[in-house]
């Protein structure tokens, strides 16, 4: 434990995380309840505007893929219906924003031990505060179940593109929904080793704004 790392404390720049607590709480006899009660607020506060930006960074790479997916797979069965300039630009705009998403969806990603969709719906979760009603459990819902819904998605991307496209058929249907249903079987199934191996470890808690 460095002495940059307590005075980052000390200015209230940072907050221990969950292994200092236990250290600090058995060396001065008490319980990380006692260390930390008052702060509880704004430890939910500052983790809550922490989820909330990553499911932002999140929505926002799903909607490139997902319309990107779309556009190409239309495009690669001869169609020009996205070849005309504008369409070109919003391309162009869009491989922009998702660039500019990329880094810090990493970064917290990685901060957070991150590795699989699974992982990242139940750390939303978790974290996000959010006013109980109908809305709210359908939300929570997905959550739990991210890795299928972003799959989900992705599969009616490549369907909604080939039904716009000639190459559409019955049998190509069923071979893409196959195809990614494979796929994320073969997700959920890593997800649920990672977790029974220990899964994502405590991660330090985001730095006050």
């Amino acid at each position: 434990m460095s002495r940059q790392t307590i005075s980052n404390w000390e200015r209230n720049k940072t907050l221990p995380d969950i292994e200092s607590l236990k250290v600090m709480a058995h060396e001065l006899g008490s319980t990380i309840d006692a260390l930390v009660s008052d702060d509880v607020p704004e430890i939910k506060r500052r983790v809550d505007v922490e989820a909330r930006r990553l499911l932002a960074l999140y929505l926002v790479t799903l909607a490139f893929y997902c319309l990107t997916t779309f556009m190409n797979v239309v495009s690669g069965f001869g169609s020009e219906a996205f070849d005309a300039p504008l369409w070109r630009y919003l391309r162009a705009v869009m491989l922009g924003v998702a660039l500019a998403t990329v880094i810090p969806l990493w970064c917290l990603t990685r901060r957070h031990k991150i590795v699989y969709y699974g992982e990242l719906g139940r750390y939303l979760d978790k974290n996000l505060v959010l006013e109980e009603s109908s809305a709210t459990k359908i939300a929570r819902s997905m959550l739990q179940h991210l890795q299928i819904w972003n799959g989900a998605l992705m599969t009616l991307a490549v369907l909604a593109g080939f039904a716009a496209s000639s190459a559409f058929s019955p049998g190509a249907a069923l071979g893409i929904i196959i195809v990614f249903a494979i796929i994320i079987a073969f997700g959920v199934c890593c997800d649920k080793e990672r977790q029974r191996n220990g899964g994502p470890v405590n991660p330090p808690l985001p730095p006050q704004r």
